[in-house]
C-alpha cells in the first residue's frame, strides 16, 4: 500500500475524539516521540498492541518528525504458523516483524515441575529477552499497549493488595537498560480500542495462556469491581483517573 492508503486504512472513521485525540494528548504531555528515535513496538497480536502500532504509524505519516518503528514479538514456542497473521499484518503496513522464538512454554508448563502461578517468571523472562533485543538493535524507546483501564486497574491492585500508590506510568526511563518506555494509549479507554479494532477488522490473535483470564486473577477482580461501580457512577473510570493523573 502507498503511504496515503496506509493512512486512510489506519485512521478509519469517527475515531478522532475517542482515539486519536487522547493519543495525541498523551504523546504531547509526556514528550513520547523525538527526532531520530528508534521505537520498538511490543506486538502480542492482541487488540492493544495492534492499535499502538497503528497509532505510531499514523504519527509517522502525519507529523513533522522523523523516527523509525520496529515491531517486535516474543513467541513462547517455535510454531511459526501461530504468529503468521501478525507478520502478514506488519508487512501490509510496510514493516518487518522481528520475532524471537523461545521455549517459554516448555519452561513454564513443565509437568515435572508445575507452578501454581508462572506469571511472574514469565514476565521476568520476557522482559529480559525484550530488553536484550532492544540493546542489540540500539533501540532507544519501547512502546507498550497499556491503556487507561490498565492504569486504573493497576493502581487499584496496588492499593488493595500491596498497600502502596505505585502506578503504571505513561512514560518512564528504564535506567538499567537505557530505554525509554512509552504508553501511547495511556489516555484511551479500552472500550474505544475494542470499537476501533472491530471496525477495522484487525487480525487480532487470541492468547492461549491458561492464566490470562483466570477468575482468580487480581486484575480481573479489579475489572469486575470497576464494572459494578459504573452502575452507580457511569463516569467512575474518568473520576478515578482524574484523581491520579497528576501522580503519573
Amino acid at each position: 500500500m502507498t503511504d496515503r492508503e496506509i493512512l486512510n486504512f489506519i485512521e478509519g472513521k469517527k475515531f478522532s475524539k475517542q482515539l486519536w485525540s487522547p493519543i495525541g494528548r498523551a504523546m504531547h504531555k509526556y514528550h513520547m516521540i523525538e527526532e531520530g528515535d528508534k521505537i520498538a513496538v511490543g506486538i502480542s497480536g492482541g487488540k492493544d498492541s495492534l492499535t499502538t502500532l497503528n497509532a505510531l504509524i499514523r504519527i509517522q505519516k502525519i507529523a513533522q518528525v522523523s523516527f523509525e518503528i520496529i515491531p517486535i514479538h516474543i513467541h513462547p514456542n517455535t510454531d511459526k504458523a501461530s504468529y503468521q497473521k501478525m507478520k502478514e499484518y506488519c508487512e501490509k503496513l510496510g514493516l518487518e516483524l522481528v520475532v524471537e522464538t523461545t521455549n517459554l512454554e516448555e519452561i513454564l508448563f513443565n509437568e515435572e515441575n508445575p507452578m501454581k502461578n508462572p506469571c511472574f517468571l514469565c514476565g521476568r523472562i520476557r522482559r529480559g529477552i525484550l530488553y536484550r533485543m532492544l540493546q542489540e538493535r540500539k533501540i532507544n524507546k519501547l512502546a507498550l499497549g497499556h491503556h487507561k483501564d490498565d492504569i486504573i486497574e493497576t493502581f487499584l491492585m496496588n492499593v488493595f493488595y500491596q498497600g502502596n500508590l505505585h502506578m503504571m506510568k505513561p512514560s518512564y526511563y528504564a535506567e538499567e537498560y537505557g530505554v525509554q518506555v512509552i504508553r501511547p494509549l495511556a489516555f484511551v479507554e479500552e472500550k474505544n480500542i475494542i470499537r476501533y479494532v472491530n471496525r477495522l477488522e484487525l487480525p487480532v490473535t487470541k492468547s492461549d495462556c491458561p492464566y490470562e483470564t483466570s477468575e482468580q486473577s487480581r486484575r480481573l477482580k479489579m475489572k469486575n469491581l470497576i464494572h459494578e461501580m459504573t452502575k452507580d457512577n457511569p463516569n467512575v473510570r474518568s473520576t478515578i483517573f482524574s484523581s491520579i493523573e497528576d501522580l503519573l
